[in-house]
């Protein structure tokens, strides 16, 4: 399964219609292409690690995922990722939220602390240090 990258100014602005953020249409192009290019090749592993992990399927051979930036949380259909100053947070978010689109189904505090485990295998399995972005993940969820 293969991500491909939605930069969406009419989503962007959909989601943003009632509450704004300070963050312009520009700054989230930035950001996204700037994640893109430092994590490209591990975002090319995490659909496979989480098959492998999850022991779940992707019923895609692509997945579109939006970047954005709005007042609420990144989820999981459509996949939608918040742009974030840290690229390494927002790699452990994505990974968090396909997690949540391969396994579906109902959402229960256990299920969200499985998929929050599933998401720290995924990332050691890359080989990424990311200790304090998987705490505030378990601080935020």
């Amino acid at each position: 399964m293969k991500i491909k990258f939605v930069y969406s100014n009419i989503y962007f602005r959909s989601l943003n219609r009632h509450k704004s953020v300070a963050t312009t249409w520009d700054k989230v192009k930035s950001l996204g292409n700037s994640f893109e290019k430092r994590y490209s090749s591990e975002i090319i592993k995490i659909p496979s690690l989480i098959e492998k992990v999850s022991s779940k399927k992707f019923n895609e051979k692509e997945l579109e995922c939006y970047l954005i930036d709005w007042a609420g949380p990144s989820f999981s259909n459509p996949l939608t990722l918040k742009v974030r100053k840290d690229p390494l947070l927002m790699l452990v978010i994505l990974t968090h939220e396909l997690i949540h689109h391969v396994t579906g189904g109902k959402i229960t505090p256990k299920k969200h602390q499985k998929i929050n485990d599933l998401t720290e295998e995924v990332i050691k399995k890359l080989g990424l240090k990311a200790e304090d972005q998987m705490a505030f993940l378990r601080k935020v969820i």
